[in-house]
């Protein structure tokens, strides 16, 4: 098999809406094809990717570094014993050249160009990504059952505290039984009104949880005190995604879950987390991006490595919500997956035809990771195959 071309889009993906951190009107998302001069049932072989959510697209990289380097490598280096697209091998020798340290955008890059050739791989063997991702870490056995949760609930212009609501009971009438909303860290009296909207949905407490994007500091003893009047579900990125010691310090007051580690864009970073971020194993919860930060073997070492420090699989809900992601909670039986729940968005809701049942949905049986059938993502998707 050999890569003839392999194409890149940045696509708009912005709405009018906001976190505690930063607005996303002009946000927007890289899309991905490696196309091969093999066929599979009449059809191209093509490897198909789509970018993690709240980083920006990343075509400069991809254009005069990444894409390049794939194309330029000997077919054969890029295969594994049976013939198959290895995606260790290429993405091996996609950072040739690249110094230790200093992720940046080139994880997400990296972590792109992965995605696609797993897919790629997915496809050559005929079948879902999820049983072609090899053992997982700590050897639990792959499910195509897996928990999801909503991830909603983001600041707009509308001040109304009925639309949050609304937006609330509209996620648990999709079938979702746990909800993520966004709060300030800050404003004490703008979160308790949130938190009450939600809760008025018809959750409880432990069915909530809230995401702070980084804005809480020891100064917000007020909103803290807002916090711990419910027993949520978790709070996540409570403190600046490297301020450590802040995130120990919200860690020794706040006495429940804690989820981070969305914006640690390696294991080395991870690693360090662990060490030094006062998380609590039995507790908490850990929200690295497998798309933004190289890839699926990078995800495995943080995966290992936690384990080293006392951590366990279900402890790992990995951030953004794409359908690549699903497929990895599956293979290796990982806590939870992130959901956007709205289908209309590019990022948004599963298959087309796969429901919520109870918070949990069932992967379909199709080869790759699926993108052919989620038909508004196909059709940006098409024109790059």
């Amino acid at each position: 098999m050999k890569i003839t071309g392999i194409q890149e889009a940045s696509l708009p993906i912005g709405s009018a809406m906001r976190n505690a951190s930063i607005a996303f009107d002009q946000m927007t998302a890289s899309a991905l094809a490696i196309r091969t001069d093999q066929t599979r049932d009449g059809q191209p072989l093509v490897g198909l990717a789509f970018d993690s959510i709240g980083r920006y697209a990343k075509g400069g990289l991809l254009r005069e570094r990444f894409i390049p380097r794939l194309l330029a490598a000997p077919a054969r280096d890029l295969l594994d014993e049976a013939g198959l697209i290895d995606p260790m091998r290429c993405v091996a020798i996609l950072m040739r050249g690249e110094k230790q340290g200093g992720h940046g955008e080139r994880s997400g890059a990296v972590g792109l160009l992965d995605a696609a050739l797993w897919d790629l791989r997915a496809k050559q063997m005929g079948l879902p990504l999820w049983q072609c991702l090899g053992p997982s870490p700590g050897g639990a056995a792959p499910s195509a059952h897996i928990a999801t949760y909503a991830s909603c609930g983001h600041f707009t212009d509308n001040p109304d505290p009925q639309a949050l609501r609304d937006e609330v009971a509209q996620c648990l009438a999709l079938g979702y039984t746990s909800v993520k909303i966004k709060l300030s860290g800050r404003q004490a009296a703008l979160d308790a009104q949130r938190l009450r909207s939600a809760l008025d949905a018809g959750l409880n407490p432990g069915q909530l949880a809230v995401d702070l994007n980084g804005q809480w500091d020891k100064h917000c003893t007020d909103a803290l005190a807002v916090l711990a009047e419910y027993p949520l579900a978790w709070v996540e990125e409570p403190a600046a995604p490297l301020d450590y010691a802040a995130l120990t310090a919200f860690c020794q007051i706040h006495p429940g879950p804690v989820a981070t580690g969305e914006n640690l864009f390696s294991a080395d970073d991870a690693t360090n987390l662990l060490r030094y971020g006062g998380l609590r194993p039995a507790l908490d919860r850990l929200q690295m991006d497998i798309s933004l930060s190289y890839g699926v073997d990078e995800y495995h070492r943080m995966i290992e490595h936690a384990l080293a420090l006392g951590w366990t699989r279900q402890a790992f809900w990995p951030h953004a919500g794409h359908l690549f992601a699903a497929h990895v909670v599956a293979a290796w039986g990982l806590g939870s997956h992130e959901s956007a729940p709205d289908a209309s968005r590019l990022y948004g809701g599963f298959w087309d035809g796969v429901p919520v049942i109870q918070g949990h949905i069932t992967l379909p049986r199709y080869p790759g990771v699926g993108f052919e059938h989620k038909a508004n993502l196909m059709a940006v998707l098409q024109p790059l195959c």
